[in-house]
């Protein structure tokens, strides 16, 4: 997968109108003169629509691939440089968010751009990557160029405290303590 000389972001999960993947196929094309492949792996209502503007507009950098089963993901998430996730801006997630694919990526030991404006933003609280406001184009690309400029070792700290943080606090032993603890009188 990987592409001799590109730095590679990837994106995994639903291609839905709430991940707001209009931003990162803009932040993609800020980035056509540089070294930087987006791969958006998935499938999902805005799909086919994204695929169009991408052909479009003629962004060249941004390579659309199928949905794969859950087993394969980990092994792509380790075979890319870094990690997208990012949502649109909306009232509701000042209660915080937890996606799923959130604890994929931090056990996958990669920095993680999030472009998420919650009540919580784990990227920051594991210093596991850099966050970004949501729908912020300019912002997104910085980041991967942010990400492109640190040594392998650099970005390879950001993905071990990912994987320290998952460890520490959403182990099922760790869960499980916690939900005793609340429950037990």
């Amino acid at each position: 997968m990987k592409v001799q000389g590109q730095f590679i972001i990837a994106y995994t999960g639903a291609h839905g109108i709430a991940n707001a993947l209009d931003t990162l196929l803009s932040a993609g094309k800020l980035l056509q003169d540089k070294a930087v492949q987006i791969l958006l792996i998935g499938n999902g209502q805005e799909k086919k629509r994204l695929e169009a503007v991408v052909s479009e507009t003629g962004i060249k950098n941004i390579t659309f691939m199928p949905a794969v089963g859950k087993k394969y993901i980990p092994k792509i998430l380790r075979s890319v440089d870094g990690l997208y996730i990012g949502l649109q801006k909306q009232a509701l997630f000042r209660f915080g968010v937890s996606p799923n694919k959130m604890m994929d990526y931090m056990v996958a030991g990669k920095p993680i751009i999030s472009a998420i404006e919650a009540g919580n933003d784990l990227v920051a609280e594991a210093a596991c990557g850099i966050s970004v406001p949501p729908e912020d184009p300019k912002s997104i690309a910085e980041a991967i160029l942010q990400l492109q400029a640190m040594s392998a070792s650099q970005r390879a700290d950001m993905g071990r405290r990912g994987q320290e943080y998952v460890k520490k606090n959403h182990d099922y032993r760790v869960l499980a303590q916690r939900f005793i603890d609340s429950v037990s009188y």
